[in-house]
């Protein structure tokens, strides 16, 4: 009788330490994470501050983030960047093979960081392993895992519409790490090599219209002055021609091309793998076309094919780019 009578309990003890091993696991994910899913459902029970965390409103609501985050995860290019430059370093970050292929001087400084998936579907199990105290991502590609990711740890997602935000966005990441003193520094560095390059262009600054033209397969779009590259353009004191400072981009067709003229030329695609072959094919093609032998850029043998990182991203990218503008506008004119 007494053997029976422990086999019987047994299933039953089973049952209750299962049970009081989940509401232990379940407990704990709610204090890490400072913001247990429940502001989600409008109930707010963690939008307090306290001395290890203070409030930062984002585009999903309010999370009481750590005072000083030492184990960050970014879910986008631009908190990426904006992470590494404002001095923090990342335990781990989601992006693109792709993205990231084409950027050596982001390549370069993610050595033995961990790969947490793609930004358009970052891998939670990776994070989860992580143990991240901070995670830093885009209301675009990260609202719908939001309640997941918060059961992780604190989490802020940007409100995300056109590249040409890159500057609110580092301002944002900024204050979410407590760095808004290092960005005003890096906004400080960037606008000083803006006004360097201004100085070295001298009076040719005034007289340069400057055209930005991405090729797709088999569409042809202008870059307008909202854009990443287009705000960099704008803060250099480039002109651009009056049909190119419009909100957005602008498609055109090859009966068009006089729309993409400009004294200068930027020339750029971002396709990868097959497209991206076939994609130059059609810029060698494009290059014999007579519309594009009328334009001014084109005469004065002024185009000028730049990298892909041209879609922009932040402000490791604008400084890239700022290399490209002296390169071309400055180095190759004197």
């Amino acid at each position: 009788m007494l053997t029976l009578k422990v086999q019987r309990t047994r299933p039953i003890i089973r049952q209750i330490a299962l049970g009081l091993l989940t509401f232990l696991l379940t407990a704990s994910c709610g204090i890490n994470s400072f913001q247990p899913g429940n502001q989600a459902n409008g109930l707010n029970t963690a939008d307090t501050a306290s001395s290890n965390c203070r409030i930062v409103q984002h585009a999903v609501g309010k999370t009481c983030v750590p005072l000083n985050p030492q184990r960050v995860v970014t879910l986008d290019p631009f908190s990426l960047e904006n992470v590494l430059a404002l001095g923090v370093q990342p335990v781990g970050f989601a992006i693109s093979p792709d993205w990231l292929e084409k950027r050596e001087y982001l390549r370069v400084r993610l050595s033995g960081i961990e790969n947490a998936g793609d930004h358009s579907q970052p891998s939670l199990e990776k994070i989860l392993a992580l143990k991240p105290d901070l995670i830093l991502g885009l209301e675009l590609n990260s609202k719908a895992a939001y309640r997941q990711l918060t059961q992780i740890a604190p989490t802020v997602l940007l409100n995300f519409k056109t590249s040409g935000q890159w500057k609110e966005i580092l301002m944002q990441n900024a204050d979410a790490l407590g760095k808004t003193d290092v960005a005003n520094e890096l906004m400080a560095n960037y606008y000083a090599r803006l006004n360097d390059f201004k100085a070295q262009l001298g009076n040719n600054l005034q007289q340069l219209e400057v055209s930005i033209v991405r090729i797709y397969l088999n569409t042809i779009s202008i870059y307008t002055s909202d854009t990443f590259i287009g705000s960099i353009i704008k803060d250099a004191g480039l002109t651009r021609p009056p049909t190119q400072t419009q909100a957005g981009t602008l498609d055109i067709s090859k009966e068009s091309l006089h729309l993409a003229d400009g004294d200068v030329i930027f020339l750029w695609s971002n396709e990868t793998g097959q497209v991206q072959q076939d994609v130059k094919a059609e810029i060698a093609k494009l290059r014999t076309d007579p519309l594009w032998k009328k334009l001014k850029g084109v005469q004065h043998n002024r185009v000028y094919e730049v990298p892909s990182y041209w879609i922009g991203s932040s402000i490791l990218t604008a400084h890239a780019v700022i290399d490209d503008l002296f390169k071309y506008l400055v180095d190759e004119a004197s």
